[in-house]
């Protein structure tokens, strides 16, 4: 770690006993905090005692809670997916208790995840990829093979080389942008994560799905082991915040700092775009199901 990001690390983490509890017995992967009462508040008294000179920890605050109010970010609403942009780090929320966590891969800064507040349409498991027609000459000049076209579109079937993973999770009225699995699971032990074209890749996904779909990771597996493609509706609405968070606690609750990939902490910089979703239109799940199936697929999870 830089020894700049070091010592604002350890001034958070002296500066910040408020917050988050982990119960008795639980583990990091496992943890299930306490419910967060007022995240806005923690933040604030996090930063009214840092020293005067920490200038780089009062900006990072500062702009986590214009973004929080920006995306208009509720933890205590219902069943919420977090991605902290700038950690490279998914959380999921239930009423304001934290249920688990996982390290992502986000958006390079050419490519950069969006700030975006939308809500889940569903699960896909076993998902084939559909290449998305800006980059199909560049995977048609690499010569490689496996792949479909269907109705002029160049399409890759589900498997180990798929580069979604296992699972891919539709996100309405996203832009293209969503959460997926990975072939290539070993980025996640890099520090920094910021891989991608846009979308997220989530090293738990087996575990989030199960999570929102209300089962456990091992009837997950069963579905993938199928090898079908199955368009999964979660029965509760799942809402979902791509976040760009400098400041955040960990499970703890200590406030740490995180590293700003795209330059947003910096002075001058205008305020962050960001895009609110409207809700979608309630519908049952099979018609949820139904319609998810039939949407126009453009997937880049490269």
């Amino acid at each position: 770690m830089h020894p700049t990001r070091r010592s604002l690390t350890r001034a958070f983490l002296a500066s910040a006993p408020f917050g988050l509890i982990r119960p008795q017995g639980a583990s990091a992967q496992g943890m299930v905090a306490a419910p967060v009462v007022d995240m806005r508040e923690h933040l604030r008294r996090s930063r009214l005692a840092l020293p005067a000179a920490n200038r780089t920890g009062r900006v990072a605050i500062d702009r986590t809670l214009e973004r929080l109010d920006d995306l208009a970010v509720d933890l205590s609403a219902g069943r919420l997916i977090l991605v902290n942009i700038a950690a490279a780090e998914l959380i999921a929320y239930d009423s304001g208790r934290e249920v688990m966590r996982s390290r992502v891969i986000v958006g390079a800064r050419r490519t950069a995840t969006p700030q975006l507040a939308t809500f889940v349409t569903s699960a896909r498991c076993n998902p084939p990829w559909y290449v998305p027609a800006s980059i199909e000459p560049e995977v048609r000049a690499a010569g490689i093979t496996g792949f479909r076209v269907v109705n002029g579109r160049l399409i890759q079937p589900p498997g180990p080389t798929n580069p979604l993973g296992p699972i891919r999770i539709g996100l309405y009225d996203s832009d293209g942008i969503f959460l997926h699995g990975t072939n290539s699971p070993a980025a996640f032990a890099r520090q920094a994560r910021a891989l991608s074209h846009g979308c997220v890749r989530v090293e738990r996904i087996r575990d989030l799905t199960a999570w929102m779909l209300g089962q456990t990771p091992a009837e997950v597996q069963a579905r993938l082991a199928t090898g079908r493609t199955l368009e999964l509706v979660p029965a509760q609405e799942v809402q979902v915040s791509l976040a760009y968070l400098t400041a955040w606690p960990d499970p703890a609750g200590r406030v740490l700092m995180h590293p700003d990939p795209y330059g947003l902490d910096v002075a001058g910089v205008r305020r962050a775009a960001y895009r609110r979703v409207t809700r979608p239109v309630p519908q049952t799940v099979p018609e949820a199901e139904a319609a998810a199936a039939a949407a126009t697929t453009e997937d880049n999870p490269l």
